[in-house]
Order: C-alpha cells, then sequence, then structure tokens
C-alpha cells in the first residue's frame, strides 16, 4: 500500500508542478527561457516532495542539499563555456565546462553535507 501512495504523490506532486512551470514559462520573455523552467524544477521539487514525505526530514535535507551543489555547478558551468565557446572549439569548451561544474558542485557539497 506504500508503494501506491508513493506513486499517486510523485504523480500528483509531478504533474502539477510541471504544469506551474510551463504556465510560468509561458508568461515569460524571450521564449529561449521556456525550457529551462519546463521540467527540471518540476521534477526536482517532486521528487523532493515525495523525498521527504517517504523518508523524511533528514534524507530531503540532503536531497535539498545536492540540488543547490548542481545548480550551483551548472551556473559555473555555463558561465565558463560560454566565455570558453569565444576562444575554444566547442568540444574542448564544453568539456572544461563540465570540469568547472563538477569541481564547483564538490566545493559547494562538500562543506554542507
Amino acid at each position: 500500500m506504500a508503494d501506491v501512495v508513493s506513486i499517486l504523490i510523485k504523480a500528483l506532486a509531478g504533474g502539477s508542478l510541471v504544469v506551474v512551470f510551463a504556465l510560468l514559462s509561458e508568461s515569460l520573455a524571450p521564449k529561449r527561457f521556456a525550457g529551462l523552467f519546463g521540467a527540471a524544477p518540476a521534477v526536482a521539487i517532486a521528487g523532493l516532495a515525495v523525498t521527504l514525505v517517504s523518508k523524511g526530514v533528514p534524507d530531503a535535507r540532503d536531497g535539498t542539499l545536492g540540488m543547490v551543489a548542481g545548480s550551483a555547478g551548472m551556473a559555473a558551468y555555463a558561465c565558463a563555456t560560454v566565455a570558453l565557446l569565444k576562444r575554444a572549439p566547442s568540444l574542448v569548451s564544453s568539456s572544461t565546462g563540465l570540469l568547472v561544474w563538477v569541481a564547483v558542485a564538490a566545493a559547494v557539497a562538500v562543506p554542507l553535507l
């Protein structure tokens, strides 16, 4: 029975949050930002809600800190890759950006966890 409740919570949380973020993305201009708010935040928040209900606060806290570290790494990746694309080929730029992502995410995550 607990699995059914978990699946229902995932479906309700995920579905409703996808709708909310889709509405948000429709109101933004330019439309190239629409994909940014399409799925990732909704899935992250829905997953966090399910973790909170099924496993409790400590696991949800760890998940939240992981999301914070990952988002800091993603922002650093985007900044580094855009800067590098002006000087280097795309494969080199994206690969170097990935290393920046890992380094920043680790630098944020290690003190928090």
